[in-house]
């Protein structure tokens, strides 16, 4: 009878403790991969990182002997031979892509490190999700809650640390900012997944702790 009552308790929150499982074995395997293939990444970074200095600088080259041919002629010339404006948009727009502000002075060393964020973040994660899990399960919320937390909790985990490894990969070609922007799309909810599953956690206890949930405003979310 025990038993089943302590079965129970776990079941309605077994699918999260099983992702948060998943995160941690999904950082252990990532850290064995980063181990066998640091030098290969880390080579293939410096090469794209250098491929596209060297694309800056076949462009930097015409334009600064074009400002210098520009001064040379009669103003009224020169004046006719400037550039659509869309076409200096687009071009600053390029240039803009490509001088980033780097956080370790290496794109390819920034995008080592967000690999590596990802192994530690799904290991963090992964634990504290199972963590905070195990106390939702003890809570007095009613099942559906319980349910409700395993997903976001365990979803979470999972997709969180796998939006810095996007981002890694996109770090050398698109830049610092514009790599974060493009994950914007996973990082942005699997955060808010994992706030806001520890902000109703964090409230339930309190609820709990000062007698409040047997109140008409919040006895609808727990159990009697």
């Amino acid at each position: 009878m025990e038993n089943n009552a302590r079965f129970d308790v776990f079941s309605t929150v077994g699918h999260g403790l099983l992702l948060s499982v998943l995160a941690l074995i999904l950082g252990l395997c990532w850290a064995g991969y980063l181990a066998v293939n640091h030098e290969q990444l880390h080579g293939e970074f410096e090469k794209q990182e250098a491929a596209m200095r060297s694309a800056q600088i076949h462009h930097t080259v015409p334009d600064m002997l074009g400002m210098i041919s520009d001064y040379a002629l009669p103003r009224a010339e020169a004046h006719g031979n400037e550039p659509h404006p869309s076409e200096q948009g687009a071009h600053a727009d390029h240039q803009d892509a490509h001088q980033q502000h780097s956080h370790s002075g290496s794109l390819a060393t920034d995008a080592m490190q967000r690999l590596m964020r990802g192994h530690i973040h799904w290991m963090g994660v992964g634990v504290l999700s199972a963590i905070m899990l195990l106390i939702v399960a003890f809570t007095s919320l009613k099942m559906c809650w319980k349910k409700l937390l395993g997903w976001t909790f365990g979803i979470g985990a999972v997709t969180y640390p796998l939006s810095w490894i996007l981002m890694g990969f996109r770090t050398v070609i698109l830049g610092p900012e514009g790599a974060e922007a493009s994950v914007l799309w996973l990082f942005g909810p699997a955060v808010a997944l994992l706030l806001g599953s520890l902000l109703v956690l964090f409230a339930a206890l309190f609820i709990e702790e000062t007698g409040l949930k047997d109140k008409g405003l919040f006895s609808w979310a727990f159990a009697d």
